[in-house]
This record gives structure tokens, sequence and C-alpha cells, in this order.
């Protein structure tokens, strides 16, 4: 679970910040890949390590 998390957090911050440099050099997608990379940051990542860090508190 924890390279799941791991993993996926840095696929979507990769995502994220190909996005802003995409923008920064104005070129075609940079809206799409700011909006998966923080959408998938917020939806996906932040549940995982708050489900991670709840189990490892419990036990």
């Amino acid at each position: 679970m924890r390279t799941l998390t791991i993993g996926l957090t840095a696929l979507f911050a990769s995502i994220s910040t190909l996005g802003i440099l995409f923008k920064i050099m104005h070129w075609p997608g940079a809206n799409i890949g700011l909006l998966v990379g923080i959408a998938g940051l917020a939806i996906v990542s932040i549940p995982l390590i708050a489900y991670q860090k709840i189990q490892t508190t419990n036990n």
C-alpha cells in the first residue's frame, strides 16, 4: 500500500509540474496537465495518504 501511495503521489505531482512548465512556456495542453495533476492529487493521493495514516495509528 505504501509504494502505491508514493507512486501515485509522485505521478500526479510530476504531471502537475509538467503542466506548470507547459503553462510558463505557453505550450498547448497546459490546462489539461494541470487539471489532471491537481485533481489526481486531490481525489486519489490525499485520501490514500489519510487512509494510510489512520491504519498506522490504529495498529
